[in-house]
């Protein structure tokens, strides 16, 4: 704690006190110098402390921590299946998941003229 009280400038007592959760909302000043100090997103920290940040969301992990108060179990389970819908459809890191793209077509796959869905198929 001394190590990034030196490196930040922050009295150690900040650092206990943050530390312990009890800080509701620290300064997005604050904030910002952790970030800085510990390499970390600064969105994701707005997005944990409860800041808007409109022009870029915290990273999944932060955010669903702070939006929807998941146990630490249904977020990892949440980045397992993001990680599996991005290998599935093709999706760079540093693209959104969602709106997923189609699935790209097998060379056994139906031709491109049949537009019929295998739910349309099975209704029939």
């Amino acid at each position: 704690m001394s190590d990034v009280s030196a490196r930040s400038g922050l009295h150690h007592s900040y650092w206990s006190k943050l530390e312990n959760g009890m800080y509701q909302a620290p300064s997005p000043r604050h904030l910002q110098t952790i970030a800085r100090t510990l390499d970390l997103s600064i969105e994701d920290l707005y997005g944990l402390a409860g800041y808007d940040i409109p022009e870029r969301l915290p990273t999944f992990q932060p955010y669903l921590r702070a939006k929807y108060e998941l146990p630490p179990e249904a977020v990892a389970d949440l980045e397992r299946y993001f990680t599996y819908l991005r290998n599935y459809y093709g999706i760079p890191d540093d693209q959104p998941v969602f709106p997923p793209l189609p699935k790209p077509k097998a060379a056994n796959d139906q031709s491109a003229g049949d537009t019929e869905s295998p739910t349309a198929e099975r209704a029939a």
